[in-house]
């Protein structure tokens, strides 16, 4: 959702501390730079979706100044419904479709603001939610399909126990590359494949992501131009050379999924014709 970003935002509970100072007394300098290193997505959702995406990465938070509750990354975005809501109509529009909302990260977040955001999910995808299973071995798309089931909601978060509808952190891997170098990011993808859990969910997130040094050498730079376009042949090579299945690829994530025509959908879509030739 950081396609709902836009540069005079506030800084985000999210950033450290001095992050957050620079963005209040110096926001004139600082905040087009955080801007330029927080959009990894720049296509709205609906777009995103007709795409081939199937899956949203979402971080949200609170402000003090208002009970609402808004998405986040480096900077504030947009308060979650519209975008929620358009989640839904377009699934109600492509009825066999399936979603996964994987939320991510809660900021300056009360158990009042996790029963708010766990009432509008329930609000806006009424009767679309897939209940949690300890096994996934019969939760296909055909079933998914004939039970009706559209979206499946992971909530990272204690607070899920409390509901049969909200997927826990531990049924749905995520491991984190945290790194700029390309050559590192894919041996830490194939290891992370290697010894995957079999029986669990199993996200490969295939981000390279700019630490301070790196955005200091490149101030000027964005996340899009100066770091995805780095990585993006080698992870479509990396896609390329996977199969789909028990124990091997599962859930892929880019940045800037929409680059070359959506070219990383298209190839993670094809990856699943593997299934036909095993």
């Amino acid at each position: 959702m950081t396609y709902t970003i836009h540069r005079r935002n506030e800084v985000g509970p999210d950033e450290p501390r001095y992050i957050r100072a620079l963005g209040r007394y110096c926001s004139l300098v600082s905040k087009p730079i955080i801007f330029n290193w927080s959009i990894t997505q720049q296509n709205d959702i609906k777009d995103q979706l007709n795409g081939g995406i199937r899956y949203l990465d979402l971080r949200v938070a609170t402000k003090p100044t208002d009970g609402d509750i808004y998405f986040l990354h480096g900077l504030y975005g947009s308060k979650i419904y519209q975008p929620l809501q358009q989640v839904a109509e377009w699934l109600s529009s492509h009825s066999n479709e399936i979603v996964i909302l994987d939320f991510q990260h809660f900021y300056s977040f009360s158990e009042m603001d996790h029963r708010h955001l766990v009432d509008t999910i329930f609000r806006i995808f009424p009767r679309k939610l897939c209940p949690v299973a300890s096994s996934f071995d019969h939760i296909t798309l055909r079933w998914l399909n004939l039970e009706k089931y559209q979206v499946i909601v992971i909530y990272r978060n204690i607070y899920a126990q409390n509901y049969s509808n909200l997927w826990p952190n531990g049924l749905w891997r995520t491991p984190w590359p945290n790194t700029v170098r390309v050559n590192e990011l894919t041996d830490f993808l194939d290891l992370e494949l290697q010894t995957r859990p079999m029986e669990i969910g199993f996200i490969s997130q295939c981000v390279l992501t700019p630490d301070m040094p790196f955005v200091l050498k490149h101030l000027c730079g964005t996340l899009q131009r100066d770091l995805v376009g780095l990585g993006q042949k080698a992870i479509i090579s990396w896609i390329d050379r996977k199969r789909p299945g028990l124990g091997r690829l599962n859930i892929v994530i880019a940045d800037f999924v929409s680059d070359n025509g959506f070219l990383f959908c298209k190839r993670v879509i094809e990856t699943n014709k593997k299934f036909f030739n095993s």
